[in-house]
């Protein structure tokens, strides 16, 4: 290594030096599990120092958390890049944002392997079990905001939304787990049909927000 790369390195913030170790433990959980991670592991898949890990963090509960945290929010940053970019109709946004957990990126083994590992790491860790919960709450919110907007364009209840968000949440983590254990892509396509179809059922189109064909 150059002299210009080692001062480089040396004079890295320290919030640098935490995405880069959360970034590394996010590598190292691909390879070989969370119940396997150590810092010593983590510091030599990053070339950093051991020191560097014990500074930053105060435990391996704190770099779980922000590794898990950094895994969802890299979802969810996903998810809004799509939902933008779709048509502007509230279906088609609902389209966009359940999909875009089902694209190849977020099907890979590796990164399933840490999301899976994860939520396995929050049974026995109270720490990571609140952030799971934290996080999985957020996602929640944001399903509900699209589905709202299907419902203000539909005109349904209220507390149909809530019974859509609960259900479709449900079946999103289920579809990750069979998709883990099968690689069915049938599976994942029929599964998000049925949210689809599940949110037309209980928000079903008004007669008169049905679009006229144009001459």
């Amino acid at each position: 290594m150059t002299e210009a790369k080692k001062k480089q390195r040396t004079f890295r913030s320290s919030e640098d030096r935490r995405a880069e170790i959360i970034e590394a433990a996010f590598q190292c959980i691909q390879d070989v599990g969370y119940a396997k991670l150590t810092a010593r592991k983590i510091a030599e898949h990053s070339n950093i120092s051991l020191g560097h890990i014990t500074y930053h963090f105060k435990d391996m509960n704190e770099v779980l958390v922000e590794t898990y945290r950094y895994a969802s929010r890299t979802l969810l940053d996903a998810t809004f890049q799509d939902v933008g970019r779709s048509s502007k109709t509230p279906i088609e946004q609902l389209k966009a944002f359940l999909g875009t957990g089902f694209s190849p990126a977020f099907l890979k083994h590796e990164y399933l392997r840490v999301r899976v590992d994860l939520w396995s790491a929050a049974l026995s860790h109270a720490q990571i079990a609140e952030t799971e919960r934290e996080l999985y709450d957020r996602y929640r919110l944001n399903l509900l905001d699209v589905l709202q907007k299907v419902r203000e364009e539909r005109q349904g209840s209220e507390g149909d939304v809530t019974l859509l968000a609960d259900s479709i949440m449900a079946m999103l983590d289920g579809l990750w787990l069979d998709w883990e254990r099968h690689h069915n892509d049938a599976s994942i396509r029929n599964g998000l049909e049925g949210c689809i179809r599940l949110v037309n059922a209980v928000l079903p189109a008004a007669e008169h927000s049905v679009t006229q064909p144009t001459n």
